[in-house]
Formats: C-alpha cells, sequence, structure tokens
C-alpha cells in the first residue's frame, strides 16, 4: 500500500506520541483527528476506521492544536479528560480554525458534553457498530460496516 497523504504529516504510532495511520489506494480517505490519552482506545479507533479514513492520534491537548493550526481534517474524535488540560476547550478551537469539520465527543465521565459537539458516544459503553454508524453519518461515508478484504 502507499501512503497516500504527506510524509512530512507521518508519526510513527506510539503510546507518547500518537501518529498518523490510514492508508488508501483509491482515493483520499477522509482525515480524522482522534485525542484521547487512552493508547488502547486510540488502537481500538483506529482498526475500526482505517482503511475507510486516515486516523492522526494525538495524546494530547497541546499536540492537538498544533495539528489544528497546521492540517485540515473531516472529523475530531475527542475525549475531553486529557492529561494537559480539558479537551472541550479544543471545540473553540475547531470552529475558529476549521469550522467545516464535525467532532464526536467521545467520553466516559463526562456525559455533561452530551451536545458540545456534532455527536456524543459513550465511552467504552458504545458497540463497534455504533461507533462506526456514528462516525460514517458525521463523515458522510456510508452506513455499512467496513469488511475484511477477500
Amino acid at each position: 500500500m502507499t501512503n497516500d497523504h504527506p510524509t512530512s504529516t507521518y508519526r510513527p504510532f506510539t503510546e507518547e506520541t500518537g501518529g498518523a495511520i490510514g492508508f488508501s489506494i483509491f482515493a483520499a480517505a477522509p482525515r480524522v483527528l482522534h485525542v484521547d490519552s487512552d493508547h488502547d482506545a486510540a488502537l481500538v479507533l483506529t482498526a475500526l476506521l482505517v482503511p475507510e479514513t486516515q486516523v492522526t492520534h494525538v495524546p494530547t491537548l497541546a499536540a492537538a492544536l498544533s495539528l489544528l493550526h497546521s492540517e485540515k481534517f473531516a472529523l475530531v474524535v475527542l475525549d475531553p479528560d486529557l492529561p494537559d488540560g480539558d479537551g472541550v476547550d479544543l471545540l473553540a478551537e475547531v470552529r475558529i480554525h476549521q469550522p467545516e469539520t464535525r467532532v464526536l465527543m467521545y467520553s466516559a465521565r463526562h456525559p455533561e458534553h452530551h451536545n458540545a459537539g456534532s455527536a456524543f458516544l459513550p465511552k467504552p459503553w458504545t458497540s463497534p457498530r455504533q461507533l462506526w454508524r456514528t462516525v460514517s453519518d458525521l463523515l458522510g461515508i456510508g452506513p455499512a460496516m467496513p469488511v475484511e478484504p477477500q
């Protein structure tokens, strides 16, 4: 497979820094920024969404802010419980710098943010099917769950 985004945006996926994952050889996949300090949640979300989307994971508010100022995303999946600040503060930055970008709040501890973004799902109680359906609806990429290549 080929990497269809500039090599300057490629970051190996690690627990400390996150990274860009998701490759498409047919068309540009929608770009998703996943902001979550939970490495395991990042791996699960990435496994579910790739290759239909291109996922970039970052574990901190600072890293997310930096990317939002330099790169474009179709969707931000945000757990507001971040080690360096309240992820809800990121919503204002998304609205200012990328007003067309959708935001999925995906949180275990913050049901009060139910209406803060474009959609809200409780973590970890959301099924993979429900997560996929929500993301695909927000991105307009089709309701069917992705299938493994034959």
